[in-house]
């Protein structure tokens, strides 16, 4: 089944080359079969929504970030904490104007408690939120609130050596 699962969220990452944002459920399952499918690259998860203003600042390095090392062993993915009819219109226009053409997903744990204690239980939960796992699947830095390019950039070199 986990299988079948890492297949589908492949295929639908590969599918986004034009714009037509995909989003999809991002539970526990999707988390570990991304972490799987990705095993072997740095995967930087962030954890945002368009209603948080530090989220929004830090967008365009996290792109740069996403531009600069989409060749290497890297993997950026975004987990919106949006939801309802944000998640239908603002999300998807915000995503469209920071020509995000990849797949994005949205929080589907049953609660935020489940979140948190499964991306580190020291998280208290503020956004933006992000994690960096190095290329053995290791948390290696959790960043909380808005952080700067070179920020993410040190972690990221971090994590592929």
């Amino acid at each position: 089944m986990k299988k079948y699962l890492t297949l589908i969220i492949l295929f639908f990452t590969f599918q986004s080359n034009s714009f037509s944002q995909e989003f999809l459920p991002a539970n526990q399952n999707t988390l570990d079969s991304l972490k799987d499918a990705y095993k072997g690259k740095v995967i930087l998860f962030n954890f945002w929504a368009t209603w948080c203003k530090p989220c929004v600042e830090e967008f365009p390095d996290l792109m740069k970030i996403n531009s600069e090392y989409k060749d290497k062993d890297f993997k950026l993915i975004f987990v919106t904490l949006d939801f309802g009819n944000d998640l239908a219109v603002q999300t998807k226009k915000f995503l469209k104007k920071m020509n995000v053409d990849f797949t994005t997903y949205y929080n589907a744990f049953k609660n935020d408690e489940d979140l948190i204690n499964y991306m580190n239980k020291d998280w208290d939960g503020g956004i933006p939120g992000t994690f960096i796992f190095n290329k053995d699947g290791k948390l290696i830095k959790t960043l909380i609130g808005k952080s700067e390019y070179s920020e993410f950039k040190k972690s990221i070199d971090k994590g592929m050596n």
